[in-house]
């Protein structure tokens, strides 16, 4: 189940907060202060961030600029009771996905909710995507690694052996070990797989 992270220090927001997790499918953490979320935020836990923007310690803004900083890749949802303009434009910039005013109404903080939770998910099935890519090509040798370097590129088996000095034999023999260690199925999978490492 995600878990909501909502970052306020008014009792009855988090009270809303903790009344919305069960209809909404999700667990709620409560802080009363930006301190409090970043010496207890654990990311490995998926979900979203939902910040005030006037909060005892620090600006919600101050707060959001600690998290970049930090590289957390938490969706965040913004509130405020005294929205403005300037102060919604940075909180987009520094990765908040909605900006919402109190007092909010509870159907549209469920969705946004919702957007966020969502956005994170897909971030980590692209990222655990990500990590079982870059392990598969960690286990080729060397050679192997300048085998498919060319490859990619778009150079046969001839020109790969007249590049680095190997018999066409050799070279396929690194070609088949490159795409049964990287588990592609096609060179064009190949190709897929390491220009996602490299963007």
């Amino acid at each position: 189940m995600p878990l909501v992270r909502v970052v306020d220090d008014e009792p009855s927001i988090q009270a809303l907060f903790q009344r919305m997790g069960p209809l909404g499918g999700f667990q709620v953490s409560t802080h009363t202060s930006a301190e409090s979320l970043l010496e207890s935020l654990d990311e490995e836990r998926p979900g979203c961030l939902v910040i005030d923007l006037i909060l005892p310690d620090k600006t919600g803004i101050e707060l959001l600029q600690a998290l970049a900083e930090r590289g957390c890749h938490l969706p965040v949802v913004f509130m405020s009771g005294m929205a403005r303009v300037s102060e919604a434009v940075k909180a987009i910039k520094l990765g908040s996905i909605d900006f919402i005013e109190k007092p909010f109404d509870v159907q549209q903080m469920m969705a946004a909710i919702a957007r966020a939770v969502e956005l994170d998910e897909v971030r980590r099935r692209a990222d655990h995507t990500l990590d079982g890519i870059k392990k598969r090509f960690a286990t080729l040798s060397g050679r192997e690694t300048e085998v498919m370097e060319l490859i990619v590129q778009g150079s046969a088996n001839k020109e790969v052996a007249a590049k680095l000095g190997l018999s066409p034999k050799t070279v396929e023999v690194h070609r088949a070990n490159v795409m049964r260690k990287t588990m592609a199925h096609s060179l064009a999978e190949l190709v897929r797989m390491h220009v996602a490492l490299r963007s």
